[in-house]
């Protein structure tokens, strides 16, 4: 993480909030981070300093934290990847199996809605502001389901998408669920399939299954397993994530988990499960275990995400989750539109010939 640097200062246009700073989050700064994503709405463990900086070492990217401050407070923020390319210079939120990245603005200071709009404005015009004075080709951001409002972005020319996630409340998931998923838990506990939480989980084994699960589908994981392992190791020194895994009487790994989390809900971060197991409920059962013990340790709810994709998003619905919907933003200067139309056109140039 680079040290803190000034951008300057940014005329609001609330009278209430009539200057902010701007400067890039240094290290020294990182607790004051770190505390603002645990008392925002929009903070979630893929902010956290130690997430950042694990993936930037893990997947080489120069990683960017920039802050608003007001008055020395701070107040919003925003995470970045920084990649410098030979033509286009971008900027993403989202990194290597990081769902949810970007602003994380401090909770409201009074229910005056008008008033908390225009703060709210304030702060994600500040950022946009410091994303401009860096000169950026691409900026791409991908905030969680948390982030409602998009429309200071959009209002300033930024395309926008929807995508959906899956949230699960812990304290009725029992009583929710499908008799399909009651049914296959527990005959997977008839079958001898047995559940237990890693205090010391061997990162190989999991990415034997996590490599199985992308291959059966003729796709590359899209992880290494070095990544994989600083990951958990990152979640194991943080106290922020854990491994599961359900086995069959011989032994065999027949699925696993790694479950991530922060002050507010759980995550299913990774899932994985071996084909040859697949009739045995695994997978059902583990889940149930793990919820059981998330509900026991306090948790209200967990973000099971998989709502993407079309055999994911059935299998999680039978659970009876309520669907969230969160908002990517794009936005892109003259040299990538231009560099976008080029990529088009030479690629319809080359489908005539084929």
């Amino acid at each position: 993480m680079q040290h803190s640097a000034s951008l300057g200062t940014f005329q609001g246009t609330s009278k209430w909030l009539s200057s902010m700073e701007l400067e890039v989050v240094g290290e020294d700064q990182c607790a004051r981070w770190d505390r603002l994503v645990d008392d925002s709405p929009h903070g979630t463990v893929f902010h956290k300093s130690f997430w950042l900086t694990t993936c930037a070492a893990s997947l080489n990217k120069k990683m960017r934290i920039y802050g608003c401050y007001e008055r020395g407070e701070l107040v919003g923020g925003c995470s970045l990847y920084v990649h410098e390319g030979r033509f286009l210079r971008t900027a993403e939120s989202n990194a290597v199996m990081t769902p949810y990245g970007g602003f994380v603005l401090a909770p409201p200071r009074s229910k005056d809605l008008r008033r908390e709009e225009k703060r709210y404005r304030d702060i994600v015009e500040c950022l946009l502001q410091a994303f401009a004075q860096e000169s950026f080709d691409v900026v791409r951001i991908t905030n969680p389901p948390e982030f409602l409002d998009i429309r200071p972005l959009t209002w300033n020319g930024w395309r926008s998408g929807v995508r959906y996630a899956y949230y699960l409340d812990l304290d009725t998931f029992e009583e929710n669920m499908s008799k399909d998923v009651r049914w296959t838990a527990k005959k997977a506990a008839k079958n001898g399939i047995r559940i237990r939480r890693l205090e010391n989980p061997d990162p190989s084994s999991y990415y034997k299954l996590f490599s199985m699960t992308f291959k059966r589908q003729n796709l590359e994981p899209p992880a290494t397993q070095e990544f994989l392992e600083k990951v958990l190791d990152a979640l194991a020194s943080e106290g922020a994530g854990e491994m599961w895994m359900a086995e069959t009487p011989a032994g065999d790994i027949a699925s696993a988990e790694i479950i991530a989390w922060d002050t507010k809900r759980a995550y299913r971060w990774s899932a994985a499960s071996d084909t040859r197991f697949r009739e045995t409920g695994a997978t059902s059962l583990l889940l149930c275990e793990v919820f059981r013990d998330l509900k026991r340790r306090g948790f209200k709810e967990i973000n099971l995400m998989a709502a993407n994709t079309p055999q994911l998003g059935k299998f999680v619905a039978s659970f009876n989750p309520r669907l969230m919907s969160y908002y990517s933003v794009e936005r892109k200067g003259d040299l990538a539109r231009i560099a976008g139309l080029v990529h088009r056109a030479m690629k319809r140039k080359r489908g005539r010939y084929v």
